[in-house]
């Protein structure tokens, strides 16, 4: 599987579609989802550990973010979606559309995931705190119709997403300011 193709394996559980309903405190998971809004304001340089065993960096400097792993690069900002594959860009099909298209998890993908699990009934969510690169996180523990855990730092930054089966993004390092050499923009 490549780099790319790894992180659009973790798109496609984010958009299979999840329902929950909170067991515990509804203002934590309420916390949770305002949380992941702030990330698209949110300036910095974030490492990831995926689940096999490669890495990706994230480089948000708004109003454009930066996905790399290896070689391969996504850029999404205002102007569309770019995808550099083997020292070639281009703009795939819907360049145009929002970025929910592209096939990497977005905190804004993960938000629609746990809103649902806030208002849908059938599958339990339990909420815990974790430390990934040295930040404290939020996490919710979604079981049900598909299980996944997501953790998000308290500005809004991604920290871990965990889905059915082996896939996974975790934090590993984490910079305030945005790699804009690494990103391409």
């Amino acid at each position: 599987m490549t780099r790319l193709a790894a992180l659009a394996a973790v798109a496609v559980l984010a958009l299979t579609g999840c329902a929950a309903q909170d067991t515990g405190d509804g203002g934590r998971l309420a916390e949770v989802i305002d949380r992941l809004g702030h990330a698209s304001a949110e300036t910095y340089t974030a490492v990831y550990a995926l689940g096999t065993g490669e890495m990706a960096t994230v480089v948000s400097s708004p109003p454009r973010t930066a996905t790399i792993s290896g070689d391969d690069r996504l850029v999404i900002g205002p102007d569309g979606v770019t995808l550099c594959k083997d020292g070639a860009c281009s703009r795939p099909p819907g360049a145009a559309d929002a970025p929910g298209g592209t096939g990497i998890v977005t905190p804004e993908q993960v938000r629609a995931m746990v809103s649902a699990a806030a208002h849908l009934p059938g599958v339990d969510v339990a909420l815990s705190t974790a430390t990934f690169a040295g930040r404290e996180a939020l996490c919710a523990d979604v079981h049900g119709l598909s299980d996944f855990t997501v953790c998000v730092t308290e500005d809004g930054i991604l920290a871990s997403f965990r889905g059915d089966g082996e896939i996974t993004l975790e934090l590993t390092r984490l910079a305030e300011s945005a790699d804009a050499s690494l990103a391409g923009f």
